[in-house]
């Protein structure tokens, strides 16, 4: 059984907790943090520690749970100057071999339509519209490993003018939340998604705004994860794909039931509304996605 620290006795931290200890048969020797006010306290029953206590315990690996990138290489800069050696710290945002610690019913359902896909030798590679920080682009990576991944994405947040246009649709649910009344999404970059893919000689990364990122794709696809929370942009994304995709392909919608993201829903209607295709379309079961298969 590895023994392990997990630096960080925050939510994030104590969340992860049981599928380490159950998945990856991992004894949590103590948690860590920078937070004096902890120093001393328990979380998930075990000890919290200053992290000049580490060099204290017995361990093969310090785990590190933060969500914020930036934080996360603070903290592995500091564990260097304890003389901690980086091959025995491990970022879980980032961690390939830990991958499986963020599963839930939508990575699951994508897992299973990857193997139906092959199954049945339908052609075509995948794609995702809206990555953010990678967290699902690593299982589409994982789940389809002999297909090319695109993924598309500013990289620096909602486009302003869609955000705009977006407002103009009088929504309430979005105009008084955060998607509206903050920036979101841009505490992310290329370099720190690559990290987390299984398969990084599958990805084609493709910057920019879409559907002009996609100007020069001619290629067929089998499965698509659109994720972009917008009307505008969702409409784009499946105008797009949906004439490029393979018989029982698939078009993944992230947020169709989410109550702050109305226009995503607006925009799958408004889509099947012009479209001339036999749609299918089914819920998940993680309760905020809905799939749309080209019959």
């Amino acid at each position: 059984m590895k023994r392990v620290i997990i630096f960080g006795a925050g939510k994030f931290g104590k969340n992860r907790y049981k599928c380490l200890k159950d998945k990856y048969d991992v004894e949590v020797v103590a948690y860590a943090d920078n937070d004096s006010e902890k120093w001393g306290g328990r979380c998930n029953d075990i000890c919290i520690i200053a992290p000049e206590e580490i060099q204290q315990f017995e361990y093969d690996e310090i785990l590190i749970a933060v969500i914020d990138f930036e934080v996360s290489e603070e903290i592995r800069a500091e564990l260097r100057k304890l003389n901690i050696l980086d091959e025995k710290i491990v970022d879980l945002a980032t961690s390939v071999k830990y991958m499986d610690i963020y599963m839930e019913p939508r990575f699951g359902w994508i897992q299973d339509f990857g193997k139906w896909v092959s199954e049945q030798k339908i052609k075509g590679s995948v794609a995702e519209c809206g990555v953010y920080r990678g967290d699902s682009a690593k299982f589409i990576n994982k789940f389809f490993p002999d297909r090319k991944l695109y993924l598309f994405d500013t990289f620096e947040g909602f486009s302003e003018d869609d955000v705009k246009f977006e407002k103009c649709l009088g929504n309430s649910e979005f105009n008084d939340s955060k998607f509206a009344l903050e920036p979101v999404f841009r505490n992310t970059s290329v370099g720190y998604v690559l990290k987390k893919m299984p398969f990084p000689e599958n990805i084609c990364i493709k910057k920019g705004y879409f559907p002009e990122s996609a100007c020069e794709i001619n290629d067929r696809f089998c499965f698509v994860n659109l994720d972009m929370d917008l009307y505008a942009p969702m409409l784009n994304g499946l105008q797009f794909f949906w004439e490029r995709l393979e018989t029982n392909g698939c078009i993944l919608l992230h947020d169709y039931f989410h109550p702050n993201l109305p226009g995503v829903k607006k925009a799958v209607e408004a889509f099947e509304q012009k479209c001339t295709d036999k749609i299918f379309k089914t819920v998940i079961g993680d309760r905020v996605s809905i799939a749309l298969f080209k019959g």
